[in-house]
């Protein structure tokens, strides 16, 4: 069972996290390179809202783990409130930016607000990522061994 569990929560983190990695190192420059901005940003757009909901989904399985595995650190603990936090002004700066967007016309209103905001979600999905790599780290390290009775 602990291995069974061990892999729920190593699959889904590594989908949340090597997604976006994937994502914002491959697709997006080549997107950019093929469509132009507008044109791949109206793509993320539409990636994002599950690259979010995939982070919720591993946090969700990362909060259980701290209660199943024995000896975690408050670094954990730390480290998981901190990307949560992040996670949830992820979700309401997705939605402000989407306010932005004209799908009709694939344009952009208020462009310097929307660049301006965008830049925030950008630096946020960058500590968050940094955050859930040392998370990470920290996690393998303690070997995920289950508290009594916890798996």
């Amino acid at each position: 069972m602990r291995s069974a569990w061990r892999f729920a929560v190593l699959a889904a983190f590594f989908f949340w996290v090597g997604g976006f990695t994937f994502y914002t190192a491959v697709v997006v420059p080549i997107g950019t390179e093929l469509l132009g901005r507008d044109g791949q940003g109206f793509i993320t757009r539409d990636v994002t809202r599950r690259i979010n909901l995939a982070a919720a989904v591993s946090l969700t399985l990362l909060f259980a783990d701290l209660f199943v595995t024995s000896g975690t650190p408050r670094a954990r603990w730390g480290l998981w409130l901190f990307m949560t936090a992040c996670q949830v002004a992820l979700f309401w700066l997705h939605a402000h930016l989407d306010a932005h967007l004209d799908p009709a016309t694939h344009s952009i209103r208020e462009r310097p607000s929307f660049y301006q905001w965008h830049r925030v979600y950008l630096w946020l999905h960058t500590v968050q990522w940094a955050a859930a790599l040392l998370t990470l780290w920290l996690w393998l390290r303690a070997g995920g061994t289950p508290a009594e009775g916890g798996r």
